[in-house]
């Protein structure tokens, strides 16, 4: 597979920025129809790597090595959690990351020499905390603000999955066991593989 290429990565990410993810998946389009056609509009990351690759190896993104079309089906189970407990369990989550030294962590990578300006830096979290150390924001709104992007983060994450997908079998794990989704795994299994299917897990706790 084709390795990263940050600086071209970045540049696509500028464009997003700029012109916007439809207009980066219109590019995608014209560029490898199939491609654009199994990436969703929404999902950037995945539509920024399509461009990646096409670009630097001249060569459509459909066609590299495992991205045809797929010989099976997929079984498809997601977990999801009702959205007051996900936040519940998320701010705390962020709670502990700044009690566990995130602050610490952030510090020594630009101590390293790793700029604030880096598109890794930009990811939620480390920029609030960069933001932190440049005296630009507080402790406390810093963990407000991550919180509050991290919400966002996972009300865009839940809008690529459609709630009434029939491929989808949807589990909350804080009402369904390990030994009970195995054992609907064991049930289902066999007669996926009757059909020539695979097994698939998309997890969204």
């Amino acid at each position: 597979a084709q390795g990263p290429h940050p600086r071209l990565r970045a540049a696509l990410e500028a464009l997003a920025q700029v012109r916007g993810r439809d207009w980066l998946h219109a590019r995608l389009s014209t560029l490898d129809p199939a491609a654009a056609e199994r990436i969703d509009p929404r999902n950037l990351r995945r539509t920024i790597r399509a461009l990646e690759v096409i670009l630097v190896t001249g060569k459509r993104f459909s066609a590299q090595r495992g991205l045809g079309e797929a010989p099976y089906r997929l079984l498809t189970i997601g977990l999801i959690r009702p959205r007051p407990e996900l936040y519940a369990r998320l701010d705390a989550r962020i709670e502990a990351m700044f009690a566990n030294g995130l602050l610490d962590e952030v510090q020594k990578l630009l101590e390293g020499g790793y700029s604030p300006d880096l598109p890794s830096m930009s990811a939620i979290g480390y920029r609030q905390c960069v933001a932190v150390l440049q005296g630009k924001m507080s402790r406390e709104q810093a963990i407000l603000e991550i919180k509050r992007a991290t919400r966002i983060f996972v009300r865009r994450q839940a809008n690529w999955f459609k709630p009434d997908d029939p491929e989808i079998h949807w589990f909350n794990p804080g009402e369904v066991t390990v030994s009970r989704l195995a054992s609907f795994i064991r049930a289902t299994l066999p007669r996926t593989i009757e059909k020539g299917e695979a097994s698939n897990t998309i997890l969204n706790n």
